[in-house]
């Protein structure tokens, strides 16, 4: 009975610590995406590429 217990304590803890790894590796990538979505939308309005400009603003509205 103990065995199982540990296993399952060992398991929910597995869980525990991938969840909260994969939560901080979002916070620190979906701002720099949108930063740099913001950049290349700046970049494409001042090239007076608007085509790209409106395929990057679409995908800043989807972050």
């Amino acid at each position: 009975m103990e065995i199982m217990k540990e296993r399952s304590n060992r398991s929910a803890r597995s869980r525990t610590n991938r969840a909260e790894r994969k939560h901080s590796v979002e916070a620190g990538f979906y701002p720099e995406l949108r930063r740099w979505v913001q950049h290349a939308i700046l970049e494409a309005e001042k090239n007076g590429n608007f085509e790209k400009k409106d395929q990057f603003l679409s995908l800043l509205k989807e972050l």
